[in-house]
């Protein structure tokens, strides 16, 4: 059924999960021979989808022929031989669909006649009601968001071997939150209740030190200076605040704060045990976030030292610095490079992250609705998101090598080419005070 279903033309580009609730609603009925299934001129509530058997499809020219609208579309009759239902238009055979329009509007009266073939013993089709297809549209506009975040599953190493049913069953239990730039994730010395996957944006952690500072002279003075130290970021597809979830206490020593407006999963301690299930793919999850969660704590440990042991040395936490670290990338699972280098990326779906990002970038952030403008306006000025440079970088990442990036001789003569094109008149007079080399003489 879900098969035919993802073959029509009005399913076929929905999301599996959708697809799946449409067959839920769906009723199988088994019709006989010349049984007539719509008729021209009737109202309906109903569409229909054939399985197996073929129906034939007449139309009928004369506008006087207006049906039996007062009967019941429920109750399929044989179709008399004095009926004269017109001309043979086509055949419809299984997976073809018939009635859709009556799904969106009820007023529209049917424009053909569909009867059960000659040739057919017994036809089997499947059909949707209105009402449970307007009550699925509204459940699905509600959560269709939620669920397309659930697409960030299949591109995290941590779910690598879980199945697609058992990922839906617990996507649904999750969470969606939203955090808008410089919001808070979770803040320090406070107890936690849920961790986070994030699934568009970026986070950064932060420890705030307050460290003993000695001042030197005739008269040592000690004074207390306040250091921030960034010590994580982390983007799509990872997990966020697992170090105070996983503690007895549930308290952790930083913050974890939104540097872009961030979309994410929250997954809470009762959801998460009942995820620990004793099957082989839980045991992996819980496996892999241990080890994740102790090469986390072992960069903390680093910055910290390192932030407290040159307290004025303040570095921001980039993603080339992220390197440094050598964590294991949240989607194929090996050490050595980010997960948005595509070009050293193990995982088998890499070359689809970038239209996944594309589309949980227009279903979670949609762009404002535009004002109509007068031809005097002035045009607007179109902005880039971060996500869509980024998504550029790394579409071209896989092209590119060593071998294509300039030498340092041929940077400095682009760095000298432009230093004349800026300031041509100091580079003269510079050349020209300049005293000459005297000739070397023997």
């Amino acid at each position: 059924m879900k098969k035919h279903c993802t073959n029509t033309n009005i399913f076929a580009s929905s999301h599996e999960y959708v697809c799946r609730e449409i067959c839920r609603h769906m009723r199988l009925i088994k019709l006989p021979s010349h049984a007539m299934l719509i008729r021209q001129g009737d109202t309906g509530d109903r569409c229909y989808i054939i399985i197996d058997g073929t129906l034939d499809v007449f139309i009928r020219q004369d506008a006087a022929f207006q049906g039996f609208s007062d009967q019941a579309e429920t109750m399929y009759r044989l179709a008399p031989a004095s009926l004269n239902v017109g001309k043979f238009m086509t055949a419809l055979t299984p997976g073809s669909i018939v009635g859709e329009v009556v799904l969106t509007n009820p007023s529209v009266r049917r424009t053909a006649t569909v009867v059960v073939s000659k040739d057919t013993a017994e036809c089997c089709v499947i059909f949707l009601g209105r009402v449970d297809y307007i009550r699925l549209i509204r459940n699905v506009s509600m959560e269709a968001s939620h669920f397309v975040q659930a697409e960030i599953l299949d591109f995290m190493v941590l779910f690598q071997k879980w199945p697609k049913p058992e990922k839906m069953k617990y996507v649904a239990q999750m969470k969606s939150v939203h955090f808008r730039a410089n919001d808070y994730l979770y803040k320090s010395g406070t107890t936690t209740k849920v961790m986070y996957i994030i699934v568009l944006g970026e986070a950064l952690e932060k420890y705030n030190l307050n460290a003993v500072h000695t001042s030197g002279g005739q008269v040592a003075t000690k004074s207390e200076v306040k250091i921030n130290i960034e010590l994580l970021l982390l983007g799509p597809g990872e997990i966020a605040n697992e170090f105070a979830f996983f503690k007895p206490s549930m308290v952790g020593h930083f913050d974890i704060k939104a540097v872009t407006d961030v979309h994410a999963l929250a997954i809470d301690k009762h959801l998460y045990e009942a995820m620990m299930t004793p099957t082989e793919y839980a045991q992996d999850l819980q496996a892999k976030l241990t080890s994740m969660s102790n090469d986390r704590d072992d960069w903390r440990k680093e910055r910290i030292e390192f932030g407290s042991r040159y307290p004025d040395a303040h570095i921001a936490m980039t993603w080339n610095l992220m390197r440094m670290g050598n964590l294991r990338c949240s989607r194929c699972g090996r050490r050595g490079h980010l997960p948005s280098d595509l070009g050293r990326c193990h995982h088998s779906k890499k070359n689809d992250w970038p239209s996944v990002q594309q589309r949980l970038e227009k279903q979670l952030n949609p762009p404002p609705p535009q004002r109509t403008t007068r031809t005097s306006d002035s045009p607007r000025v179109k902005r880039r998101s971060i996500h869509s440079n980024i998504m550029a970088r790394d579409l071209h990442r896989d092209t590119l090598d060593e071998s294509s990036l300039p030498t340092a001789k041929e940077q400095l003569a682009v760095s000298w080419r432009l230093r004349l094109l800026v300031f041509p008149k100091h580079v003269e007079a510079t050349a020209q005070e300049e005293p000459p080399t005297a000739p070397h003489t023997t």
